[in-house]
């Protein structure tokens, strides 16, 4: 994983390996130092089919054919669509309404990413796109949690807890830890991605 810290890119060493490195316990991670509350929340991971629902409902709903100019209009339907169908299945995953909100602003923001930069063509490949958005969600946590001698910060990103900085004495560590981080996040990509591709050809037929 790559995300911007400081203006600078960081790469995120994952945390298995950053664990067997410093010989750190199993329980080193972000849960550790910021535990997460699970009450209350909604449940995706057995709503695979209803997930697949949404994706099939937005993907149909891209035109074939729509003029760059056009889908700056069309965006807001695609976005409406999207939040419907999740409040369609929210009786199976039981999310709050401003879970669901986050997630269609979220759709809404990459989407018009992915069509203001085909206005200048060639455009960058929806990966960079995508990083890009994620980078500007990155946020440190101002709280610094001692661990020994070291000092832990959290990164978040759109989808929740990603990772730990670890300022040592002499160095500063990059960790990759996504077990608490919201389990939707390789849907969206998903979905976002060929959402993506379906307006970048849309745009060129």
């Amino acid at each position: 994983m790559r995300l911007t810290i400081d203006g600078s890119p960081r790469d995120f060493t994952p945390i298995k390996a950053f664990r067997a490195a410093h010989d750190l316990p199993s329980e080193f991670g972000v849960a550790l130092f910021e535990p997460k509350d699970y009450s209350g929340l909604g449940r995706i991971d057995r709503a695979g089919a209803e997930l697949n629902g949404v994706r099939t409902a937005v993907l149909a709903a891209i035109p074939p054919k729509l003029p760059l100019p056009q889908w700056i209009a069309y965006l807001p339907q695609l976005t409406r669509l999207f939040t419907e169908q999740l409040y369609a299945i929210n009786p199976q995953v039981k999310l709050h309404d401003v879970e669901i909100e986050f997630a269609a602003a979220g759709f809404a923001d990459v989407c018009q990413a992915v069509v203001y930069a085909n206005l200048r063509p060639p455009p960058p490949p929806f990966e960079a796109i995508y990083a890009r958005w994620l980078d500007d969600t990155t946020r440190v946590s101002q709280t610094v949690h001692p661990y020994g001698d070291w000092r832990i910060q959290i990164v978040t990103h759109a989808y929740g807890r990603a990772g730990l900085i670890v300022q040592m004495d002499a160095e500063t560590h990059y960790v990759q830890d996504a077990a608490l981080a919201c389990p939707a996040e390789g849907f969206m990509a998903s979905l976002l991605s060929d959402a993506a591709a379906q307006i970048s050809a849309s745009s060129r037929a």
